[in-house]
């Protein structure tokens, strides 16, 4: 939980003392006030989403607390790190105030930010990239009238501080249980493909498949014994999360998928924030989501070519590209799930918000995908993950 404190060397103190008797004055004092925030998430620390994302993040908040003049002879700014939390416990962990800080989703607190589980379906949407899908995904929560999502992410008890998607979806799959047809789908039913969130749960099983709802680390499990098909996920996870000892094949699928990501604080540690760190955080956040799109779009890159580089005989299946018709066939099977979901809704009211929620991601989706700059940006693959933002010292 936030710990804030006076920075005072015991040294320092007793000369100042010393200095201040002699002298025949009062007692000195003084010293900046630390603030310490206890950051969790459920990626392994070596992976490059906490490394240069949320890592960055930090890095860049720190910095600028220590060197705006409203704030670098008043505070210090410090973060605790805590990697591989299961999502349950972080969503629980920040509510309680374990942690002041996460990074998770809401597919992994399924019930509670019901109106973000619709854009976690597959749809026919553009779905151009984690660029785009991200910024989407910002635009629909501070869209004017999307009040009721706002709503229920604040009975939650926090307070968001960026959010960002996955690029479209892979279904990365295991020896022998290769996918490129309906009916190759609709053959793995004596095993599940891992879904992470109820809306893939609802995908798997629309594509003829079996899915199964689990935390990574049950999945990892489940792998280990040979139990799973596959996984409905981004092509980062067989280098972030050891999945490149059971995948051996991919089929990329856009239709598929899509994930929110949210970066959110504890709304009591957020209010008890001074003003003036309050700012620096809202600057830096405003800039993050369409850092972390980018982000997202290299580090699946980056695990693409991991899998073609590690894993022996390794080939991914792009199903638009190669069977059109085929991919048409998929497409239909998914269509119809956002307006399920919407008609789903346990009143009128319920069913209004999650139609408005579901009609505004489909707008935004396809103006990010077709306006500039985030249409015209695109990836240079490369070893080195694109710059984070700068702001002024």
């Amino acid at each position: 939980m936030k710990r804030m404190y006076l920075l005072m060397g015991v040294a320092v103190t007793l000369v100042a003392l010393l200095v201040a008797g002699c002298a025949g004055g009062g007692g000195g004092g003084g010293g900046k006030q630390k603030i310490t925030l206890d950051f969790a998430t459920f990626w392994p620390s070596g992976d490059f989403q906490p490394t240069y994302g949320e890592g960055r993040w930090m890095d860049t908040l720190v910095s600028l607390v220590s060197t705006r003049n409203a704030t670098k002879d008043k505070y210090e700014l410090e973060f605790t790190k805590v990697y591989s939390v299961a999502p349950p416990d972080l969503w629980s962990g920040v509510q309680g105030g374990t942690y002041d800080v996460i990074t998770s989703g809401p597919g992994y607190s399924a019930g509670t930010m019901v109106l973000w589980e619709g854009t976690e379906l597959g749809g026919n949407l553009t779905r151009k990239n984690a660029l785009t899908m991200s910024m989407s995904l910002k635009a629909v929560y501070y869209d004017a009238n999307t009040t009721a999502l706002r709503a229920q992410v604040a009975a939650v008890g926090v307070t968001p501080m960026y959010w960002w998607s996955v690029g479209p979806g892979y279904f990365l799959m295991t020896e022998g249980n290769n996918v490129s047809t309906l009916e190759s789908m609709g053959a793995l039913s004596n095993k599940p493909i891992r879904a992470a969130t109820p809306g893939s749960v609802t995908t798997i099983t629309a594509l003829n498949a079996t899915p199964l709802y689990c935390a990574m680390s049950a999945a990892l499990e489940k792998f280990q014994q040979g139990l799973l098909a596959g996984i409905l996920c981004p092509t980062d996870t067989p280098e972030g999360f050891g999945l490149a000892a059971y995948v051996r094949s991919g089929t990329f699928c856009p239709v598929s998928y899509g994930f929110v990501f949210m970066n959110v604080m504890n709304t009591a540690t957020w209010n008890s924030l001074p003003a003036e760190i309050q700012a620096i955080f809202t600057e830096v956040n405003d800039k993050w989501t369409e850092y972390n799109g980018k982000l997202r779009t290299w580090g699946e890159w980056h695990g693409l070519k991991y899998c073609y580089d590690n894993i022996a005989g390794f080939y991914l299946y792009d199903l638009p590209t190669a069977d059109p018709t085929e991919y048409q066939r998929w497409v239909d099977a998914c269509t119809p799930l956002m307006g399920n979901w919407v008609n789903a809704g346990s009143s009128e009211t319920d069913k209004a918000n999650r139609q408005w929620v579901i009609t505004r991601l489909a707008q935004y989706d396809e103006y990010y995908a077709t306006t500039d700059p985030w249409a015209s940006w695109n990836l240079t693959p490369g070893e080195t993950p694109p710059p984070a933002p700068t702001f002024p010292p």
